[in-house]
């Protein structure tokens, strides 16, 4: 096993920690949001990272999935992947009715801010839920991604050094 094999799995698995970091903070500041200007930055991050995750695919989709097709079956992932972009529309729709209500400033007869009771009653539980499934989908696909691309595996496809920067040309 060469040190690009395990470079390679290395710098995979840290950007993977990354999304993690940012899906789990995104998961556990929302609940506690309460006041407008918290409500549009947990938002905010909420469509940052929904950025950061498709990026991420689109990229695996253009520059590592085609090598990994070429030596093993991974058609499994089509259905995630297919589920995957349907609720990232969803968090974002949802994220950004949540900034557009708190920026709204709606004020009721007594004078009191009303966006972030619109946001609790309308918008929070859904984005929740949103974020809940968002996660059961990412979380198992990183995870066999890591398994796919350990140095024990990814020597079976690509024996050598040579093999495995042929086959990821990009990587440096």
């Amino acid at each position: 096993m060469s040190a690009f094999h395990t470079y390679y799995y290395r710098h995979l698995v840290a950007i993977h920690d990354n999304l993690r970091r940012e899906l789990r903070s995104v998961r556990k500041t929302l609940p506690t949001v309460t006041q407008p200007i918290a409500i549009r930055t947990v938002c905010m991050h909420v469509l940052q990272f929904c950025d950061h995750l498709e990026g991420h695919h689109d990229l695996e989709e253009a520059v590592i999935f085609p090598s990994f097709k070429l030596v093993t079956d991974i058609s499994h992932w089509d259905h995630s992947h297919k589920s995957l972009f349907s609720t990232l529309d969803r968090c974002r729709a949802l994220a950004k009715e949540g900034i557009k209500t708190v920026n709204s400033s709606n004020k009721n007869i007594v004078g009191e801010d009303s966006s972030q009771a619109l946001f609790e009653k309308n918008l929070k539980q859904p984005l929740m839920e949103q974020l809940e499934n968002l996660s059961d989908i990412v979380l198992p696909h990183l995870t066999d991604e890591e398994v796919l691309s350990h140095p024990d595996e990814t020597i079976k496809f690509w024996p050598t050094e040579r093999d495995m920067r042929r086959a990821f040309p990009w990587m440096r």
